[in-house]
């Protein structure tokens, strides 16, 4: 089995859009991304950001998943970028392709099964304890989102290669 790496992916992004290559090369944002800044496999020369245009891509399309898209990258960028853009652009890729974590399949599916990504039944369990009154399904809005969910591909197993 051939380990792609994700260079391909970034010759990809750079085609839509040429101004992130100057982001790759920067890193200024990795002095206050939360996540270079806490998670221990990362650091001033080994950035989030870098990782992921770097890494084996199974692990990449994974690992952007811990972009919360608090966009301080964004703020901070003396190149007037938009690094979670790209990152947004990957979290899609790895969804499609089934690299995402697993919760993300299973929120997605609740979703369309419940129209919200929390349990309507154990929900109601809680609010009448609390003397609330219970929340229905909205038929309409499950309909609406899975129809929505196939135009775009984002029915588990669609697009996944």
């Amino acid at each position: 089995m051939k380990v792609l790496r994700l260079q391909y992916e970034k010759n990809e992004i750079l085609k839509k859009n040429k101004a992130i290559e100057v982001c790759f090369k920067c890193s200024t944002c990795s002095k206050f991304c939360p996540i270079t800044q806490y998670v221990k496999k990362y650091n001033q020369e080994n950035s989030f950001v870098t990782h992921l245009f770097e890494a084996e891509k199974s692990e990449a399309l994974n690992d952007v998943w811990m972009c919360c898209a608090c966009e301080k990258c964004v703020i901070t960028c003396p190149q007037d970028t938009n690094p979670t853009d790209a990152f947004t652009n990957l979290k899609e890729k790895s969804y499609r392709e089934g690299y995402a974590p697993e919760i993300v399949y299973r929120l997605m599916e609740q979703l369309l099964q419940e129209g919200t990504v929390y349990n309507i039944k154990f929900s109601n369990a809680a609010r009448k304890r609390a003397g609330l009154t219970e929340i229905e399904k909205n038929e309409r809005a499950i309909k609406e989102l899975n129809i929505l969910a196939d135009k775009t591909g984002l029915v588990r197993g669609k697009g996944n290669n």
